[in-house]
């Protein structure tokens, strides 16, 4: 502990929470024995913005004041909140509440980044399906977490890694995906109407050890593992970044068979590795990272994607897996509802015969090099309907393939298998030799665009694209073969300074 912060005299404070919470960031993994985040430590700050409730209630006015005051103190030099508390109230549907704009406005105004609890109920006690994520942890800006099972004793309700039964389910407002991510937090179950807790370790005030439930400590792990990334990292904070790792890098565990938008609804995108896993290089598989931000009327087109040409198989497909995760930073309006995202970034990524110029004297043709043939491969519409659940290690832990649609989801992912492709899609889009593309383009409500239109200013919204090929049958180490496709394209590249250099960002191409 560095430093604590509070208006509350010591009378209305119960520090019993917070410590839980403390023990789980620095020293969870040790306490389950697990290396669940790789973190055997971190530097803590204490910000107490809520009082003991024996002691006197707080109204969320009062706490999003207390969240804003102490963020706008500290946030220049603390970048990482955990914020393991949360609202009774569940999330509308087509409304964002209150208090998760609020959280919105600061992390924009400081730079910060929050993790935030999904929330608790107890609907399980009467044999009901989980409520929906509480108020605040519909924050666009922040990464909500919710709570899965870490181990299943007598009279447990959820199987082990499944969702536990008190953690808050989505979707959010506008079915954006919320939670985000989830980590373990504790199972529960019910005995002649009794609860029964089987919770994880943390500490008392007094140092001694117990357990507790709850997706208030689930949290601190993803807090640990953004922590610990950012430790590694040797650049200026990146909230977008730090969130697309921790995206790019979860995965569902393997025992859980269910259809992805149940997954996504329950799990968002699973759990994320430790941070010596994400930051791990493996010699067969390469990694790009896009950071950029795009202005209303531009697109990206890379019509050189380094896909690695040694990925071919003996009847002359491509194979591989390939993962995609789109971070961006939407362009908000509270005045707007369900509309509040009001800006989207759509990610293609695919192949082509060949290049073919093109007039751009016509019309909204701003690129003079086109692309004939094939197409965009991240949509599920090219992939066959009878491996949709396949079960395979990769299907059931890492495959992501829905139709996002015209919705304005601030994070989305994608993870493939080209072999799951139908087969005359194959012969269509995988069918050696093919050009490589990936296409960045922004989308706006028209709302904003009328309002910039009025007001005089340009449009624009930063993201961040993580892909990842793998050669999962392991026959070609393509790390090094991506970084001379990088160089013989003059791609401007540099490796992201860490402790030890991992992987390789690509800088974009503008039309």
């Amino acid at each position: 502990m560095f430093d604590r912060y509070t208006s509350y005299p010591e009378t209305s404070i119960d520090r019993s929470h917070g410590t839980f919470v403390a023990g789980i960031a620095c020293f969870g993994d040790i306490l389950q024995d697990k290396p669940y985040t790789g973190v055997s430590g971190c530097k803590l700050f204490d910000a107490t913005v809520f009082p003991n409730p024996r002691a006197e209630s707080i109204l969320e006015a009062d706490l999003i004041n207390n969240i804003n005051e102490v963020i706008d103190r500290y946030g220049d030099r603390i970048k990482i909140w955990n914020l393991s508390l949360g609202s009774k109230q569940s999330t509308e549907e087509k409304e964002f509440s209150h208090f998760g704009i609020a959280l919105d406005n600061i992390q924009d105004a400081k730079k910060v980044l929050i993790i935030k609890s999904a929330g608790n109920c107890n609907n399980y006690i009467n044999g009901l399906e989980a409520s929906r994520i509480s108020r605040g942890a519909d924050s666009v800006r922040a990464i909500t977490v919710g709570s899965v099972a870490q181990s299943t004793s007598n009279g447990d309700l959820a199987e082990e890694n499944h969702v536990s039964p008190f953690s808050r389910v989505g979707p959010g407002p506008s079915f954006i995906i919320k939670p985000d991510l989830v980590h373990y937090g504790g199972n529960c179950g019910v005995n002649n109407g009794r609860v029964t807790d089987n919770g994880v370790n943390s500490f008392r005030i007094d140092g001694t050890v117990y357990k507790k439930v709850g997706t208030s400590f689930s949290t601190p792990r993803v807090s640990a593992i953004a922590a610990g990334l950012q430790k590694q990292i040797i650049e200026d904070f990146d909230p977008l970044l730090i969130k697309a790792l921790l995206i790019h890098s979860s995965q569902y565990p393997d025992n859980i068979n269910l259809p992805i938008e149940e997954k996504l609804k329950k799990l968002g995108f699973g759990i994320p590795k430790n941070v010596g896993e994400i930051i791990f290089n493996d010699e067969y598989e390469a990694t790009l990272i896009l950071r950029h931000s795009l202005t209303k009327g531009e697109f990206i087109e890379i019509l050189d994607f380094p896909f690695p040409q040694s990925l071919v198989d003996n009847d002359g497909y491509y194979y591989g897996q390939i993962i995609a995760t789109v971070v961006n930073s939407p362009i908000l309006s509270e005045s707007q509802g369900a509309e509040y995202c009001q800006s989207n970034i759509e990610l293609k990524l695919g192949t082509y015969d060949k290049k073919k110029i093109r007039d751009t004297s016509k019309r909204n043709i701003k690129n003079p090099i086109g692309r004939d043939g094939g197409g965009n491969i991240l949509t599920a519409d090219v992939f066959s309907k009878k491996k949709e659940y396949s079960g395979t290690k990769f299907g059931q832990t890492e495959k992501i393939l829905t139709r996002y649609g015209d919705k304005f989801y601030p994070h989305k992912k994608y993870a493939i298998d080209l072999s799951e492709l139908k087969p005359g899609n194959k012969e269509k889009y995988i069918k050696a030799p093919k050009g490589w593309y990936i296409k960045v383009s922004g989308l706006y409500r028209s709302f904003i665009e009328k309002k910039a239109q009025f007001d005089n200013t340009d449009l624009s919204q930063e993201f961040c694209i993580i892909i990842t090929v793998r050669d999962h049958l392991r026959k070609n180490p393509i790390y090094n073969e991506v970084e001379k496709m990088l160089d013989a394209n003059n791609f401007i590249h540099r490796n992201i300074r860490i402790t030890q250099d991992i992987r390789v960002i690509l800088d974009n191409q503008r039309q």
